[in-house]
């Protein structure tokens, strides 16, 4: 039963060949498009948290992947108002420029984002030009769909430094917190305690990991390591370290759906 569903899952190659490979189409960045609800082609093709080595050979590979993320934010093709493309800019964790999606997670958690909610304001919906989060009771940005909390837990969860690589799967790729420490209580009893080295409010690239006193290489925890309980130290600069997080990718050490 394992390889029927296996294979059933992997059928979802033959959608993406078909109405998401070709990005010259005129309405890739049009809302809705080719039966698309709430969300366009441009973020909809990224939508396979369960076999990214599998839709990098769809995009061309590494490189091509890579230049195709680029020009996705590059063109404020993403869209944090809704959940069709909320994974994505966590997508770089799993290539070799992991320092993108800690910049992107504190840019877009903090800072000034472009938010083009419909191409060609065919819905009649300006592009909006601000923070996505804010300290006030009208916190998001218009249209802004929090179904069950999962706008909120976005952000809680990369406050704290954890970004789940894979809803269902216990590992979470490790970026900056935005808190110079942090812990979490457990009802075992056991804590993973989170602390920040170098802590800045600027300094979102991280520089290097502790857990426990040993140098962490790899750029992700299982949930058996951080419910163990525990120290993780990160240390934050002002500058992408491009050297941390790039081996023992989760993909290729784990494994995720693959031919």
């Amino acid at each position: 039963m394992s390889v029927k569903y296996l294979n059933k899952a992997l059928g979802y190659k033959r959608s993406w060949e078909k109405d998401f490979a070709d990005l010259s189409l005129k309405d890739i960045d049009k809302m809705p498009a080719r039966g698309m609800y709430q969300g366009t082609v441009w973020q909809y093709r990224w939508f396979v948290p369960f076999d990214v080595s599998g839709l990098k050979k769809l995009t061309g590979g590494e490189v091509s992947f890579l230049k195709q993320l680029d020009l996705f934010f590059a063109e404020d093709n993403y869209n944090h108002a809704n959940q069709p493309d909320l994974q994505v800019p966590g997508l770089y964790n799993s290539s070799s420029q992991p320092w993108k999606s800690q910049k992107l997670f504190r840019n877009i958690m903090l800072d000034t984002v472009v938010q083009a909610y419909f191409n060609e304001n065919s819905k009649g919906v300006d592009s909006y030009i601000g923070r996505i989060y804010k300290n006030e009771p009208q916190a998001y940005v218009r249209t802004m769909d929090d179904d069950a909390g999962t706008m909120s837990s976005w952000f809680v969860m990369r406050s704290i430094g954890l970004s789940p690589a894979n809803i269902g799967s216990p590992i979470y790729y490790l970026t900056a917190p935005i808190f110079e420490s942090v812990k979490l209580n457990w009802e075992n009893g056991k804590s993973f305690h989170i602390k920040v080295s170098n802590y800045n409010k600027d300094h979102f690239y991280i520089q290097s990991v502790r857990l426990n006193g040993q140098a962490l290489f790899r750029n992700w925890l299982t949930q058996e390591e951080i419910t163990n309980g525990g120290t993780l130290i990160i240390e934050t600069g002002a500058l992408p370290n491009k050297n941390w997080g790039i081996e023992d990718q989760w993909i290729s050490k784990m494994g995720l759906l693959t031919d």
